[in-house]
């Protein structure tokens, strides 16, 4: 199902990152991920113009993940378009494998699968102004068929109409049920809450990548991250005295719930969501897709309504050849 889910990447160091120069700079480690991956589609090329050799040559499934996830980034996604939602969507796909291993004379084909279920769902969007940014591929369970892989995407969607910045003075929003707007503007924006507009912004920073940027993200995230985990999550100058993240223990009405002002919306961005991105970020790495959402505990006496925050990070690359068309 097709939502619009923010998935983007976040500031880094900020003389490289404000380049606007039309050239395009590759490190040695640019051009080192570059010759793996058209080495990589080289293999595919030939296995696929001489579909009768069979080696019997097999790869482990995470090395097979990691090389299709890096082809389809560096041949198809870019980061840093400029866009006004970006759409995330998902398909399972199950792929030939035998334990951990896959025979590489099947990477054709699999190539070929994931890339049509990637071309429908971008064709799908029914938009002039699209670009896709991102894709990562996920590693599931095992059976007797095969293994599952879910095929993630990102595609940035619309004519740009506000980045990162501040909450300003209507930005009045539930906590969370998407809800939409509360306060002054209840009844606004319904579909919507304050975890669908911090996990836009933190997804969202002003910045302009070099040309050719482009990301492979790791096959993991931090897991859920919960207000209470660490002491660093700890802020007794937050708005609610306790966490960085929303965290409410009152009990309410029937059909009443939290509304944050725009002021706590800025703590809970910055000091929050993007004080604990920054806090598990591995040394080199960047922001590939943060994830904001509420929760809520609920028993004999108490109630419990907080946010929680998932981070995937990812390596960052410059090619100097340009995307394909999907």
């Amino acid at each position: 199902m097709i939502a619009a889910i923010i998935v983007s990447c976040a500031k880094q160091e900020q003389t490289e990152l404000n380049s606007s120069s039309p050239e395009i700079y590759q490190s040695t480690a640019d051009m080192l991920i570059e010759n793996k991956i058209k080495a990589f589609k080289g293999k595919l090329e030939y296995i696929r113009e001489n579909p009768t050799f069979k080696s019997g040559e097999t790869m482990t499934v995470d090395s097979a993940v990691w090389y299709l996830t890096a082809s389809f980034n560096y041949t198809f996604a870019r980061a840093g378009s400029d866009f006004a939602y970006i759409i995330s969507d998902s398909a399972k796909i199950t792929i030939p494998t035998t334990g951990e291993e896959l025979l590489q004379e099947n990477l054709p084909a699999i190539y070929q699968q994931f890339l049509d279920s990637l071309s429908s769902k971008y064709h799908a969007i029914q938009s002039e102004n699209k670009k896709l940014i991102m894709v990562n591929l996920v590693i599931g369970e095992s059976t007797e068929n095969g293994t599952a892989v879910t095929l993630h995407s990102a595609t940035g969607e619309g004519i740009p109409t506000y980045i990162y910045g501040l909450f300003g003075l209507t930005d009045y929003w539930y906590w969370g049920y998407y809800l939409g707007k509360c306060g002054d503007f209840v009844g606004l924006n319904e579909g919507e809450d304050a975890t669908t507009q911090l996990q836009y912004r933190i997804n969202n920073p002003n910045i302009t990548y070099p040309p050719g940027t482009y990301f492979i993200p790791d096959q993991t995230n931090t897991g859920w991250i919960y207000p209470w985990y660490e002491e660093e999550y700890e802020d007794e100058n937050s708005p609610n005295g306790v966490y960085r993240l929303f965290f409410d223990d009152a009990t309410y009405p029937p059909n009443e719930e939290p509304c944050i002002p725009p002021d706590d919306m800025n703590y809970y961005l910055y000091e929050g969501v993007d004080y604990i991105m920054e806090y598990n970020k591995p040394l080199g790495k960047y922001l590939t897709n943060g994830e904001v959402m509420w929760d809520i505990d609920t028993g004999i006496g108490y109630e419990l309504r907080y946010h929680i925050v998932r981070f995937t990070y990812g390596s960052k690359f410059i090619s100097e050849d340009p995307t394909e068309d999907l």
